[in-house]
């Protein structure tokens, strides 16, 4: 039976959310080729005919990773910014998230790759002060946002006391912009 016409696209999806979930979970030097393809259900040999590299796969895994993240931490927010900043604070607590924001726990890994990745991930970074600044027309006001809970959710992901974990971050969710 011959494969279904967008075979290739699905399978290429397929590892590019795999890789995504392990690159955010791992960063780039905790995963390997073979995980990747274990986690997508495929072999090695199909990734070479898809990705010519490893750096290429998380050269693209890093924008997918954003759009999964964004779309789960839209569930239930009805065009609120208080309730997006609130699952976006949250999303390690929420375990039906499969996929956490890339910008927040790739933010030390990136730096260490090539200006093509770096552009990459400044990409996505735009993409989420833009749709922060969507909500509240206050492009400033959008960024300083972005860079508190960011650094919200990667400092939180860092701490072992679990108190001071959620003390942070009430406190980064209950700073209204208007403050800044």
């Amino acid at each position: 039976m011959p494969w279904d016409i967008n075979h290739k696209q699905k399978s290429r999806q397929r590892i590019l959310e795999a890789a995504a979930k392990l690159f955010v979970e791992q960063g780039f030097d905790g995963v390997g080729i073979d995980e990747v393809m274990e986690k997508a259900n495929m072999t090695r040999g199909a990734f070479y005919s898809h990705f010519k590299s490893k750096s290429q796969l998380y050269h693209e895994a890093i924008p997918v990773a954003g759009l999964v993240a964004k779309q789960q931490l839209e569930v239930g927010c009805q065009n609120s910014f208080k309730a997006l900043k609130h699952n976006y604070l949250h999303q390690s607590n929420d375990t039906q998230k499969t996929q956490l924001c890339p910008i927040a726990l790739l933010i030390s890994d990136i730096r260490h790759r090539d200006p093509e990745i770096r552009k990459t991930y400044e990409k996505v970074f735009s993409g989420f002060v833009d749709y922060i600044d969507s909500h509240m027309d206050d492009r400033k006001g959008a960024l300083v946002q972005a860079a508190t809970m960011i650094g919200a959710v990667a400092l939180a992901q860092t701490l072992t006391d679990e108190s001071l974990k959620e003390e942070l971050l009430s406190a980064c969710e209950s700073a209204a912009h208007n403050d800044m």
